[in-house]
């Protein structure tokens, strides 16, 4: 069976792209109308802020960029000895790559909670820098899983994938179209709850990635036995 056809496979990208649909709904919406995880964006928001002299949203695409960044290098510190590892998705290393990501989306719930949904000033730029950077380690924590043509954060790439394996193979990638459905799934049901009940909104993302560390916790058991 391919990897991306596996249903545990399939149900953890599935996860994790809900994850990064909820999240920038809720940077989009409520941190300065950048994103955590679509980072080209991020760059094209900074070009068009430079160009209009709008120097309040290039902050924040620049805070996005760089917060995304730092998380990339430290998951990437964290869990570079385990690319061999035969669980490497699993591996100890990118498990606590997971449970940071963990505890900086609750910093983000915090901030979130103790400003009524409506973060501003110093406490918008901190929840932000928090929720960028732990877009960031997601992104390599799952490269470690190692599913062809699949990401959880930036799609545009997965998008290209799944298509041209549909023209050229005749094949359907499914992790990566589950993967894509749920990051419109986790969106809809992000703007759902800003909308109607805003100070609930970041315990979604929090489900989510909780569902997805159960997950790696049963894959690694499975390893060790």
């Amino acid at each position: 069976m391919s990897p991306t056809s596996r249903p545990s496979a399939i149900a953890f990208a599935g996860l994790l792209g809900a994850v990064s649909g909820a999240v920038d709904v809720l940077v989009f919406t409520r941190l300065g109308e950048v994103f955590a995880s679509v980072i080209t964006g991020n760059v094209v928001v900074v070009g068009v802020a430079i160009g209009g002299g709008r120097l309040g949203v290039m902050s924040h695409a620049a805070i996005a960029v760089g917060c995304y960044a730092v998380g990339v290098v430290v998951a990437t510190l964290i869990t570079r000895r385990d690319d061999e590892h035969p669980a490497r998705g699993a591996a100890t290393p990118v498990i606590v790559v997971y449970v940071i990501e963990f505890a900086l989306l609750c910093g983000l719930a915090a901030i979130w909670v103790a400003t009524d949904g409506r973060p501003g000033g110093t406490a918008q730029f901190v929840a932000l820098a928090l929720t960028a950077a732990a877009m960031g380690m997601q992104s390599r924590a799952f490269a470690m899983y190692r599913l062809p043509g699949v990401t959880t954060t930036y799609f545009t790439g997965t998008l290209t994938n799944l298509l041209t394996g549909l023209v050229t193979d005749s094949t359907v990638n499914r992790a990566a179209a589950v993967a894509l459905m749920s990051l419109l799934a986790g969106a809809a049901a992000s703007g759902a709850l800003v909308s109607v009940v805003p100070i609930a909104a970041p315990a979604l993302p929090l489900a989510l990635l909780a569902a997805a560390l159960v997950m790696i916790a049963v894959r690694r058991r499975r390893h060790s036995t």
